[in-house]
């Protein structure tokens, strides 16, 4: 049995009202209308849920060694880049 991620809820709630707009407006400009929305709305959540695939593949596999890399380079790189930049300005000025 698969847990049904966000995305995949998402989708199938989209689905749902697609389905329910469908029943809802006769033919004419307004359902078409929703339908054009409804179907880009569809195409984004499958779009972001095969992005989202590889993403959660990644973070599946990373060790923690390298996520305390990454972490702490994301941490340090403003301090660094600050102290470059008073250093450069105490050296011009």
């Amino acid at each position: 049995m698969t847990i049904p991620t966000a995305a995949g809820q998402e989708e199938a709630q989209l689905y749902e009202e697609l389905r329910r707009a469908i029943n809802e407006f006769e033919e004419g400009e307004q359902r078409q209308i929703v339908l054009n929305r409804m179907i880009r709305q569809l195409r984004f959540a499958k779009w972001r849920k095969d992005r989202m695939r590889k993403v959660d593949a990644y973070c599946q596999r990373i060790k923690p060694a390298t996520l305390w890399i990454i972490l702490t380079t994301g941490a340090l790189t403003p301090v660094l880049l600050f102290s470059v930049f008073i250093w450069v300005s105490l050296w011009v000025g």
